[in-house]
């Protein structure tokens, strides 16, 4: 099998050997909305097949940015719809879903990120094993800035890995940071120049493809039940857009953003 994209609108994926590489192209920034969640889901569906042979799933993006997080446009249009607010709840749930189903994937899964990943795009790169990003790139959860929250798993991912002060740093007062420093802090396990990114990247996807793919699976199921993710938190975060996209403040916040 060489592809699973054909009916696939905002992503490509593609198999090598032990090795899947799924590529991000929705739009210019990677925004993510129902399209890109349901074609996710589809592609994940993909690489669990038990015939499918896979040890190693690499996330990119074929764009400037890895994606900028979920789509303000459809945030913008349900602010203003008497059921916005129910109906946003809902695509959250769907982002929760997905990207629980990414982290609990067996095989080992790569997010290279050569160019920005803000809000939602953060949060997909989250529920992976392994984040590796460029020194130009830029890492945030700034939902804020915006009257709204990190509702996709941030709160939560963020802080069990790199410690409540880190998480409070980027969530409480937006600060988006550089691919060093979030090689310092933890949030990525390697970084590189942009010369480089490519080829160091494409090494340590190879170096993890080599490894036994049992041995893989079962240290993955180890690590995971170490930090086992307690539901609790999740359902505030839902629970917190919902509420959220109910305000008034939210819905001026978004509109200047957007520039309406």
């Amino acid at each position: 099998m060489t592809s699973a994209s054909a009916a696939a609108r905002c992503l490509t994926l593609e198999f090598s050997g032990p090795i899947a590489t799924l590529t991000l192209k929705r739009d210019a920034m990677n925004t993510i909305g129902d399209d890109l969640l349901g074609d996710l889901a589809l592609a994940l569906e993909a690489v669990s097949a038990p015939d499918c042979g896979i040890s190693v799933l690499r996330i990119r993006s074929d764009q400037r940015v890895f994606s900028a997080g979920a789509d303000l446009r459809l945030v913008a249009r349900r602010l203003e719809s008497p059921m916005g607010a129910d109906e946003m709840k809902a695509t959250v749930q769907h982002f929760h879903e997905v990207y629980d189903r990414l982290a609990a994937l067996p095989m080992v899964t790569v997010a290279e990120i050569e160019g920005h990943a803000l809000g939602g795009g953060l949060e997909l790169a989250l529920a992976c094993d392994i984040r590796i990003a460029s020194f130009n790139a830029k890492l945030g959860l700034p939902e804020a800035k915006v009257g709204l929250l990190p509702g996709a798993g941030g709160t939560q991912r963020l802080t069990r890995l790199c410690g409540e002060g880190v998480a409070a740093r980027m969530i409480l007062t937006g600060d988006v940071i550089g691919g060093r420093e979030a090689e310092r802090l933890g949030l990525v396990q390697w970084a590189f120049e942009a010369a480089e990114f490519a080829v160091s990247a494409a090494e340590i996807v190879s170096r993890a493809a080599s490894l036994s793919p049992d041995a893989l699976r079962i240290a993955k199921r180890c690590i995971r039940l170490a930090v086992q993710e307690q539901t609790r938190g999740s359902q505030a975060e839902i629970e917190g857009i919902h509420t959220l996209m109910g305000t008034d403040e939210a819905r001026k916040r978004v509109r200047a953003f957007l520039g309406a």
